[in-house]
């Protein structure tokens, strides 16, 4: 992902693409005494500087002393980690009004008006640049603001090296968030529901899974002082990042759930060998084929064996077809186009329209449930699918990483891994049909 400037389009010239920026995290806080002593006095130095200046009048009230602090904390948590990249990369800040002033109970306790003051502080002193104001691109969408360290900065913030192993990661108030529908951007918004027995469940769920997670033994091999690098989304991969979220989709409870918010979700799949797991390498074990099946469940139709993606035989076009399928099965109506990036995987002379009367032939049972728009009920599912066999593997002492169909286990694991995800899908479809496989992390 990079971050394209409004300028990087302005009269057919084209501006160089910039690094993508690292998303400010603002559960970012100080893991020891040292170090949080050490942000404290930067704090202390900012508001020095502010009443030398005369920029403010009044003393801020108690609650907003205690916002300030927080907010120095954060935002010095997150420029250590940035350094630590090694990289060009600039911190990606909230500005926009709905983050900054949130008005509801799960209000961050980082944002506010002394998040904005900490930040034109440390600009006034020096200590950090701020780059691109964030602006609007959409009615809904809005590129951020960046900001980067300065070299002063490395006089009030240990910075040569990068100490990142002192900083962590609080676990996050909120592990359940329903989200609206995508708009023509793709970003979809938060929604503020009310607490009920069902939500207060998820959460509970949630919650289990990540106590269990927080004490585990889970590193990544390779990364020294300034090791650390970004991965999907701006997001920085490091062993600290294991606090699980869950995340309901087009407002409502009986779509989605998948999990998000670890390290190990951002790392391309070629840089999950580098996970140890109890100082083990780590197997991925996974549900093969799962969507098409769970709609076998759903039309109460036997679980055919095989490769259902495997329409040609041989394997020829299986990602096409992975494609095309999974497309059908979110589609709100009969698809007009081919989904992104899947005609390349067909032979020539085939065209949408055979492709998808090839998968209906070859799976008949399901045909009828193809364009019905039933992509995030079946992601709901699967997503209850992996709660229950990662509540189960924790009950056992298991860890296990979660992928949206699979888990991330130590070696040693694998078996019973593969036997309670097993037993999990043999609950809910009623079929012994064998659809559990292991890969090894080399």
């Amino acid at each position: 992902m990079f971050d394209v400037s409004a300028d990087h389009f302005k009269h057919g010239t084209h501006m160089p693409l910039q690094p993508q920026p690292m998303m400010f995290d603002s559960q970012l806080r100080a893991k020891g005494a040292e170090l949080r002593a050490t942000i404290r006095r930067l704090a202390d130095t900012l508001l020095a500087h502010e009443a030398a200046s005369g920029s403010r009048k009044r003393a801020r009230k108690q609650t907003d002393a205690t916002k300030f602090y927080a907010a120095v904390e954060a935002l010095a948590c997150n420029l250590v980690l940035l350094k630590a990249t090694g990289s060009d990369s600039k911190l990606a800040v909230p500005r926009s009004h709905a983050v900054i002033w949130q008005g509801n109970a799960n209000a961050n306790s980082v944002f506010g008006q002394p998040f904005l003051d900490a930040i034109e502080l440390m600009s006034a002193m020096g200590l950090i640049a701020e780059g691109r104001r964030g602006y609007r691109i959409s009615a809904r969408s809005k590129m951020p603001s960046l900001i980067e360290p300065q070299e002063r900065l490395a006089e009030h913030l240990p910075l040569t090296p990068p100490e990142w192993r002192a900083v962590c990661q609080l676990a996050d108030r909120v592990v359940i968030i329903l989200k609206e529908g995508k708009d023509e951007d793709g970003n979809a918004a938060s929604i503020d529901y009310r607490e009920t027995a069902r939500s207060r469940k998820f959460a509970n769920q949630v919650r289990r899974i990540n106590a269990f997670l927080r004490d585990a033994d889970i590193e990544v091999v390779g990364q020294d002082d300034s090791g650390l690098s970004l991965g999907r989304n701006g997001q920085i991969i490091a062993p600290y990042r294991r606090s699980l979220r869950r995340i309901f989709n087009n407002g409502t409870w009986l779509h989605g759930g998948r999990l998000a918010g670890g390290f190990w979700m951002s790392m391309a799949r070629t840089e999950r060998p580098r996970i140890r797991i109890n100082g083990q390498r780590v197997a991925e074990v996974d549900y093969r084929q799962l969507f098409p099946r769970l709609a076998y469940v759903r039309a109460r139709a036997p679980q055919p064996e095989g490769d259902l993606y495997d329409v040609f035989g041989s394997g020829t076009g299986r990602d096409g077809c992975k494609k095309l399928m999974n497309a059908l099965l979110f589609a709100q109506g009969p698809l007009k186009n081919w989904p992104e990036d899947t005609n390349r995987y067909f032979p020539d002379g085939i065209n949408l329209r055979t492709a998808i009367e090839m998968l209906a032939a070859k799976h008949a049972p399901i045909a009828h449930l193809f364009g019905k728009g039933l992509g995030f009920q079946l992601m709901r599912i699967e997503s209850d699918m992996l709660i229950e066999v990662l509540t189960e593997l924790s009950a056992a002492g298991v860890i296990a990483l979660p992928l949206h169909d699979a888990v991330l286990v130590a070696e040693a694991h694998w078996s019973v891994a593969k036997q309670t995800m097993q037993a999990v899908f043999q609950r809910w479809s009623s079929s012994p049909c064998a659809i559990v496989s292991v890969k090894f992390h080399e």
